[in-house]
């Protein structure tokens, strides 16, 4: 499941003829996504990682910070799993402004909501389950737009036209 996640976002990338020549992963974890990416698209040269866990970025080489301190250059492909819901509003709200600066190209989003269907005896339900609708309007007033299935796209990619049906 995993390699084909990161082959969809590469896909999709692709699709809209982006060239990712910087690539963030905000949220690393054990790197899995990094790892995947670097296979898949070896033209890419410039990768970073961060964490917020000093465990995961001994382990793991990322650089340690939180999602709403993120800084850095900008980057065409910004990937963020799982990281937002473990925040307050407050700082989720900031993680997503953070987000809105770092990425010049396509944010990668993934959030359990609280309109998702959870399986809570196999979940991790520890964090805020916030409406989908929470995170569509903070993505949307930090100048994405939503192009479904966690991709979203910044209004700094002028290049970016889709047809007024695919895109909210």
């Amino acid at each position: 499941m995993q390699r084909h996640e990161v082959a969809f976002v590469i896909a999709f990338c692709r699709h809209i003829e982006l060239e990712v020549k910087r690539f963030t992963d905000a949220g690393a974890g054990t790197g899995w996504w990094a790892k995947e990416f670097t296979r898949r698209y070896p033209s890419c040269l410039h990768i970073e990682t961060f964490d917020a866990s000093r465990a995961a970025c001994r382990l793991y080489g990322h650089r340690q910070s939180e999602l709403q301190k993120l800084s850095g250059r900008e980057a065409d492909l910004v990937v963020c799993r799982d990281v937002l819901r473990y925040l307050n509003d407050a700082d989720a709200a900031k993680g997503i402004r953070r987000l809105a600066r770092k990425c010049r190209g396509v944010l990668y989003l993934h959030a359990i909501t609280s309109d998702d269907d959870i399986d809570e005896e196999g979940s991790d339900m520890a964090g805020f389950f916030r409406p989908v609708s929470w995170y569509r309007k903070r993505l949307r007033d930090a100048g994405f737009r939503d192009c479904g299935m966690g991709l979203f796209v910044s209004h700094k990619l002028k290049s970016f036209f889709p047809f007024a049906i695919e895109s909210r």
